[in-house]
């Protein structure tokens, strides 16, 4: 069985601590730290939120494929139209069967000899 870190500073205490290449002492594991009871009850700071600016990169990058979205579903909206309105194409609603896809029409070619040098 491994030791928790907890045990093992109440066993063997704990090592030294070194900071930028000197010794640190530390007698105590007390701590002074006072909280100010307003800022911790104020409320979040929304101010990002607000005037819609993005707080990381995963939020920029999620924003940034949304425009795309926006904008790729615009311009197929404008492809539609110009299609129809422009080079008068009439809309096809749903699925196109393969089956109701007509062959091309076969070329006849004929078949005469070519004069030349």
């Amino acid at each position: 069985m491994t030791a928790t870190l907890t045990k093992w500073y109440d066993e063997h205490g704990r090592h030294e601590i070194f900071a930028g290449g000197k010794k640190v002492g530390m007698d105590s594991a007390q701590h002074t730290l006072v909280l100010n009871q307003d800022h911790v009850q104020a409320a979040a700071n929304d101010t990002f939120e607000k005037s819609g600016i993005a707080k990381n990169a995963r939020e920029e990058k999620l924003r940034a494929r949304e425009a795309k979205l926006k904008q790729d579903a615009e311009n197929a909206r404008m492809a539609k139209l110009y299609r129809e309105q422009i080079l008068g194409e009439k809309p096809v609603e749903g699925l196109v069967s393969i089956d109701s896809i007509a062959p091309a029409p076969k070329v006849v070619r004929s078949e005469e000899p070519v004069m030349g040098d």
